[in-house]
């Protein structure tokens, strides 16, 4: 691992954490758990971590987007997810997903632990440096491709207020292989 990419994921987790605990520390927690209505839609904003598996080896991206969720039983919802990754200038991936997502608890709890699950296309472009095959030539080559998306995974949403959450997630799947998260979120309809 690079000396850069190491400095860079030792910042962003340390980012994350000051947020967590920043947005404890302001936001009123629910001290009693009053009766709220299940939740109808929210919208979550993600930050975190991917890794690609390939013949080098795993390649490490930074990775940002968001998505909303529409629930369609009191459990279960449907999450169309935009993810930007990126590992450097010469390497950029774009992420459309659908996902399911069932809560395993009641989604009007403090606490919401949920299982998740997703398909979708990963658009990738990037270039490399090597050498023409006929001339023998320095040469840039522009790759890009779109190919095929799957993960799972779980994680829990944590309520900080009736509406406002952070989620934890991890997944493993294909393009990418591993996948860590954190995001926050907001209930706009329900949770009344």
């Amino acid at each position: 691992m690079r000396l850069s990419s190491l400095a860079n994921s030792w910042a962003l987790k340390y980012l994350l954490m000051s947020a967590a605990l920043t947005l404890s520390c302001f936001l009123p927690v629910l001290a009693q758990q009053e009766d709220l209505t299940p939740p109808k839609a929210e919208i979550k904003l993600t930050v975190g971590a991917a890794g690609f598996t390939s013949d080098q080896g795993r390649i490490p991206h930074g990775l940002a987007g968001g998505s909303v969720g529409i629930y369609v039983t009191p459990r279960v919802r449907v999450e169309p997810e935009f993810i930007y990754l990126r590992n450097s200038p010469d390497d950029q991936d774009y992420l459309i997903q659908g996902n399911v997502a069932y809560d395993l608890t009641d989604p009007t709890k403090r606490f919401v632990p949920y299982v998740v699950a997703g398909v979708g296309g990963l658009h990738h472009r990037g270039r490399f440096f090597g050498v023409d095959f006929v001339t023998r030539q320095p040469r840039v080559f522009d790759t890009s491709f779109t190919a095929f998306a799957a993960s799972g995974g779980a994680g829990v949403k944590i309520f900080l207020t009736k509406r406002l959450f952070i989620a934890p997630e991890g997944r493993v799947g294909r393009q990418p292989s591993v996948r860590g998260t954190i995001s926050i979120g907001y209930v706009f309809s329900g949770r009344k």
